[in-house]
């Protein structure tokens, strides 16, 4: 198991958790980068993402030897989400207690990190037997370490939509879990698609390069291969203004982004 993904986790949620408590009821309440969407819609969002993965995590049994994760304060204007990556509010909803979004992501994330820091103590005491744990999702049982890493992408996100730069770690992950997504959407050794420092991947069919230079090359600033394989980002803005850069005549990877499943 990655080591480092509860405590990305921790690190990127409680990043994003200090940012919505600094956020003013004027900046809730103006439009986002998201269309039809307002800063608070976006935080919204998020705490449901965070209540998600708290409770995915805390319908696990855990180690009688760690303490229990704390119950999140009751909240009825806040649902349960469908899944980790896909909480939301209805766009354009109004807010109507502004005090409410940024008590919701800190409840929610407190209760998410108290579930990954036993985990972490789960890694270090019992690492052999986290291979086989599982989180519960509304679809079933997922396993652990593939839904650890879509929940960081997912946070990264969350962040990224405010306006909250990834930390590191996080966005290595994301970065490789987006790289080996469009490698198995077209498989291939035409285009060698680089992301420094985090990833290169040889992708689409055509001519297999074997020596030298390839002719193909596509190579991507961190988080704005995230932003374009998401959608948020266009791929000619990205070529444009140098955040992405395509040579060869096979480098055009606009027929591949954004991901279907990140879109």
């Amino acid at each position: 198991m990655d080591l480092t993904l509860p405590s990305s986790l921790v690190e990127q949620w409680e990043l994003l958790a200090e940012h919505v408590e600094r956020l003013s009821d004027l900046e809730l309440a103006t439009p986002s980068a998201r269309p039809g969407l307002t800063v608070g819609d976006l935080v919204d969002r998020a705490a449901r993402s965070a209540l998600a993965l708290h409770t995915a995590l805390a319908s696990e049994p855990a180690s009688p030897a760690l303490p229990a994760s704390p119950a999140l304060p009751a909240s009825p204007a806040l649902p349960a989400s469908p899944a980790v990556v896909s909480g939301a509010a209805a766009p354009g909803a109004a807010v109507s207690d502004q005090t409410r979004p940024r008590a919701m992501v800190r409840a929610a994330v407190s209760a998410a990190t108290a579930d990954l820091t036993a985990l972490r103590l789960e890694q270090r005491d019992a690492q052999d037997q986290l291979v086989s744990r599982a989180a519960l999702t509304p679809d079933g049982r997922a396993d652990l370490i593939p839904f650890l890493t879509d929940a960081v992408a997912e946070a990264v996100l969350h962040g990224l939509d405010l306006g909250v730069p990834p930390v590191r770690s996080a966005l290595r992950v994301t970065v490789r879990l987006f790289t080996t997504s469009l490698a198995e959407r077209a498989p291939g050794r035409s285009v060698e698609l680089r992301v420094p420092p985090f990833a290169a991947v040889q992708i689409v069919e055509g001519p297999r390069h074997t020596r030298g230079t390839p002719p193909n090359v596509v190579e991507a600033e961190p988080v704005a291969f995230v932003l374009v394989a998401t959608g948020r980002l266009d791929w000619e803005t990205a070529v444009a203004d140098g955040r992405v850069r395509a040579s060869g005549e096979r480098a055009d990877l606009r027929s591949l982004l954004p991901l279907p499943s990140w879109r």
